[in-house]
């Protein structure tokens, strides 16, 4: 079966499967991929999708890449992703199904939603999101507030769990995770709840808690904290700081992302054209302000007489 064949495929089985439910279901028309690296996820992309791009920095070696219904954008999704949906919006096409799968700061993720939710070529559509249990990746989910677009139905961001790695060259890091968004720009604009699933404990929270505690047992078991440390630094006590950065850097990159974010909605605001016209309005209230005070105390003592 393709789903379990592909080698090089960066996903896990239950990640391939699902992938491969929503494709079906959706049958999209056209189908859009920020990622491309080996192609795995393409190959099922363009099996379902009558027209596929797909966006990498490099420019991929795959046979699929050569299908005529399938297009190769190569260099930031961030200035090619929009370009691309500005056309298809002109065009009046919308796009059924899009995987996220490229950028993996937190800002880049964050991007590439709100580019995707900015468009009005994404109307009706389903939206996977891969590595939702990387902190960095998480981080930069966490910060967009889903319910400002009113088109953005549902939110699962551990629609499928990920995982922490056990083998030596990723250890204790955590991977993988599908999110699941869903669009419909024809439902009636905040109705309902909150769109972001709250039924259960988030998936990549509990794995976060998880690897702390395996990191914690690990560093106290005495025998693994003298084995093999050669200068006195024990391989549990190492791993645990390296960690530990890694955790304060996830945060330096959310919290630069969430200011970035605000900056932007401020200098909109101050740039609008509502701003400038109650300009005026300001200034007086601003000019009046202390008469208004002086007249609430004068009321405050005749109302103590």
């Amino acid at each position: 079966m393709p789903i379990f064949s592909h080698s090089a495929w960066q996903m896990s089985f239950g990640e391939r499967a699902a992938l491969e439910g929503v494709l079906a279901e959706v049958k999209p028309n056209v189908a859009i991929e920020i990622g491309t690296a080996q192609g795995g996820s393409l190959e099922r992309l363009a099996t379902y999708a009558d027209e596929v791009h797909s966006f990498d920095l490099v420019t991929p070696e795959l046979e699929v890449a050569e299908a005529s219904h399938v297009t190769i954008h190569t260099g930031e999704s961030h200035s090619l992703l929009p370009a691309l949906l500005e056309r298809l919006a002109r065009q009046q096409r919308t796009v059924d199904f899009v995987l996220v799968d490229g950028d993996h700061s937190s800002d880049g993720v964050r991007r590439d939603l709100e580019d995707l939710f900015n468009s009005p070529a994404v109307g009706t559509s389903a939206i996977l999101i891969h590595d939702t249990t990387n902190p960095t990746v998480r981080a930069g989910l966490d910060a967009i507030h889903f319910g400002a677009w009113p088109k953005v139905l549902h939110v699962d961001l551990d629609f499928v769990p990920g995982y922490m790695f056990r083998e030596e060259r990723l250890r204790h890091e955590l991977w993988g995770g599908l999110g699941l968004v869903l669009v419909d720009s024809t439902r009636l604009a905040y109705q309902g709840n909150g769109v972001v699933q709250d039924r259960y404990y988030p998936a990549a929270e509990l794995l976060a808690r998880a690897r702390a505690v395996t990191l914690k047992r690990e560093t106290d078991s005495p025998q693994q904290e003298t084995a093999g440390a050669p200068g006195g630094i024990a391989p549990a006590h190492e791993r645990r700081l390296i960690d530990h950065i890694g955790e304060l850097e996830s945060e330096i990159l959310r919290l630069t992302s969430v200011s970035a974010h605000h900056e932007a909605l401020w200098r909109g605001l101050m740039e609008s054209a509502s701003w400038r016209v109650t300009e005026p309005l300001r200034l007086v209230a601003a000019m009046t302000e202390p008469l208004r005070r002086v007249a609430a105390r004068r009321r405050g003592r005749d109302g103590d007489r």
